[in-house]
């Protein structure tokens, strides 16, 4: 098994060369290290800056149009965290206008599924993306990793704890 290390900015790179599908797992609960600006925005009760997120609304829609499927399953932590409730109010335009698929889980059932605790991307099911975090919660890295065994095992997660996601639109409904 061999895992291949390179730095944030092969991120936007590997989601460009997407051909078939991308699967993504995000276990943290809080990426506001990250998304300090939409979160901001959300406390003064502004919402989504629909402009601001322009560029990843045309990306997944152009991703969509090529019959590609955008999916991640977020998990959601007990008690919530401020950023995922954020998460909560604003995924309606990934989901509505770009057409990600957004599924919900309880942190209890991706432990009792031994559901690992780093993010990760399956993309094109022939590579594994892990996404690595620094101490003050940045993209740090990402490791990559084609070997069979390693795909073998991000796959059958991702297959696990598939039908135990909640749509998004479904766990709003709730």
């Amino acid at each position: 098994m061999s895992w291949t290390e390179r730095g944030p900015d092969a991120l936007p790179e590997l989601l460009d060369g997407i051909t078939a599908s991308s699967w993504r797992w995000e276990a943290q609960g809080d990426y506001s290290a990250i998304d300090g600006e939409l979160l901001a925005r959300w406390r003064a009760g502004l919402g989504r800056d629909p402009e601001a997120d322009r560029s990843w609304i045309d990306y997944v829609q152009r991703l969509r149009a090529r019959g590609i499927p955008f999916q991640r399953v977020r998990v959601l932590t007990d008690p919530l965290t401020e950023y995922l409730r954020c998460q909560l109010d604003v995924s309606y335009m990934n989901v509505d206008q770009a057409g990600e698929d957004i599924r919900w889980v309880e942190a209890a059932t991706a432990r009792e599924l031994d559901m690992p605790d780093y993010d990760y991307y399956v993309i094109d099911n022939v590579l594994v993306a892990q996404l690595v975090f620094a101490d003050d919660g940045q993209l740090g890295g990402v490791r990559l990793c084609r070997d069979e065994d390693v795909l073998q095992q991000h796959r059958r997660w991702r297959d696990v704890i598939w039908p135990y996601a909640i749509p998004h639109q479904e766990y709003i409904a709730r």
